[in-house]
Formats: structure tokens, C-alpha cells, sequence
């Protein structure tokens, strides 16, 4: 008998009680969860785990998750992973540059990001 693999998801966020919500969230849906405070976390946990997809919050407390989303699509290894945005605001017109693969409102609810997440690692 085979067992596929679980995806992996790296969730970066400041907020630790959101981080716990959405781990167990995400890990009730047979997801595999790393999670990082810090784009310099995210980052080492990136390199050495390679996630499926990265969802990272906009407002970071030293840098933003564009920052993370830039170094991330600009790693030849890390490239084709997906990174959604998640935030309680839309980011800027001019921060639209980092390329993500998609932006989720938080008031939208955990639902949607559910449904960006499987359409986007299908």
C-alpha cells in the first residue's frame, strides 16, 4: 500500500493566535504546516523544507510579505511555488510587482483561503 506525500504550506505571519488558527485549519484538511513570524524564518524553512505553496500576511513586523514573496520568486529553487498574500488590507497598486500568485482578504474568512489554496496546488 502507497500513502501519498501531504502537501506542504508555509504559513508566515506575525499574529501567533492566527497562525494557530490556521495550522489546525490547514492541518485538519491533511495538509503538512510549517509556520514562521519573520520573512528571514520563512525563508530558511523555505530553502530546506521546499513548501508546495507559501501564504504569507502583508504586514510582517520588521518587513512585508512582499518581501518574502520577491525572494522567493526570485530563488531558482523556490520559483514555482505559489505564494498567496493574506491581509486585512489590499496591498497598494505599486507593490503588485512581487508577482503572488493570489490575494486573499482575511475578512474574507478561512473558507476562502481554503479554496485558493486547493485550486492553486490542483
Amino acid at each position: 500500500m502507497t500513502t501519498i506525500p501531504k502537501k506542504t504550506l508555509l504559513l508566515v505571519d506575525n499574529d501567533e493566535d492566527w497562525l494557530a488558527l490556521l495550522t489546525r485549519l490547514l492541518a485538519s484538511e491533511g495538509y503538512r504546516v510549517l509556520t514562521a513570524n519573520t520573512c528571514a524564518a520563512a525563508m530558511r524553512l523555505a530553502d530546506r523544507e521546499r513548501p508546495h505553496i507559501v501564504v504569507a500576511d502583508l504586514n510582517l513586523d520588521c518587513e512585508s510579505g512582499l518581501t518574502l514573496c520577491c525572494r522567493v520568486k526570485a530563488s531558482p529553487t523556490l520559483k514555482s511555488v505559489p505564494v498567496v498574500i493574506l491581509s486585512g488590507m489590499e496591498p497598494a497598486p505599486q507593490d503588485r510587482g512581487c508577482a503572488w500568485d493570489a490575494f486573499v482578504c482575511k475578512a474574507d474568512g478561512t473558507a476562502r483561503l481554503l479554496l485558493v489554496i486547493k485550486k492553486l496546488l490542483a
